[in-house]
């Protein structure tokens, strides 16, 4: 696995992880809110299959222009 995949990965599963209050049984979401973060959530796992990773010019950091925006 390539270093870029690497960190996208990484990067992505803590999007998820930080997100996955969202999808519990107990959520102060309503059902629309929470319909709005699930297609978040699959659109995150979606992206390996649909973006190729890169870094940001001259940077470490991953760019993070292709990620979903997250609902608000």
């Amino acid at each position: 696995m390539s270093i870029e995949l690497k960190h996208f990965r990484g990067l992505r599963n803590k999007k998820l992880a930080k997100s996955d209050w969202t999808q519990a049984n107990d959520s102060p979401l309503s059902d629309t809110k929470k319909a709005e973060w699930a297609t978040y959530r699959q659109a995150l796992r979606d992206l390996t299959k649909t973006v190729t990773p890169k870094f940001l010019p001259n940077s470490p950091k991953i760019d993070e222009s292709d990620f979903p925006k997250e609902p608000s």
